[in-house]
């Protein structure tokens, strides 16, 4: 099952010896959501983290940085998908794959994942349990829906759980049907 770590939205002292420290686990995924940084800002970010580590990044904005540096590859929000033309975002896509990149997306319902009109390597789908880091922000599926979508659907897009995950829970969302989980609020808590 694949283990993906989203950054904390903003930063803290010491951040970057903890993602590093992270980032040495051999298959984990770093998903780099960073919302209210500018460009530079997350340059500057992104630079602070060795260059060993650029192949287990993906960038949640400013994708543009993926031209100057070899990172893993792309992750499409919600608000991205809903703001940009199909066609314009169809044309990125297909730029990013044709350099070996990854393409992901966020996703917030089980018909989202059903008629996604891109590939995507994986998605992330949330909220699935209560969250850690926001108050009031609770899962939207029952575990009974979660496990007929995985028995009936068609799409074979992996879909990866996230909101109120714990590595602990990784057996549980297996069983349901998940092939990853993403940690967020479990991972930084503690340093925040």
């Amino acid at each position: 099952m694949q283990k993906v770590i989203l950054s904390n939205p903003t930063d803290f002292e010491g951040e970057i010896a903890i993602i590093e420290q992270l980032l040495m686990e051999e298959s984990l995924i770093f998903h780099l959501r960073k919302p209210d940084k500018n460009l530079k800002q997350l340059e500057d970010f992104l630079r602070s983290i060795s260059p060993k580590f650029y192949k287990k990044i993906v960038l949640h904005s400013h994708h543009e940085l993926i031209k100057k540096y070899n990172l893993r590859g792309i992750h499409i929000t919600e608000a991205i998908r809903q703001n940009m033309d199909e066609a314009v975002m169809a044309n990125m896509i297909k730029l990013f794959r044709k350099r070996g990149l990854t393409v992901s997306f966020s996703l917030h319902t089980l018909n989202a994942i059903e008629n996604l009109a891109f590939k995507a390597d994986y998605v992330f789908l949330s909220p699935i349990l209560k969250s850690i880091s926001k108050t009031d922000y609770i899962g939207t599926f029952t575990m009974d829906e979660l496990q007929f979508f995985f028995q009936v659907r068609k799409s074979n897009t992996p879909v990866f759980a996230l909101g109120g995950i714990r590595e602990e829970n990784k057996d549980f969302l297996e069983r349901i049907g998940f092939e990853g989980f993403v940690l967020m609020g479990s991972v930084w808590k503690p340093y925040i």
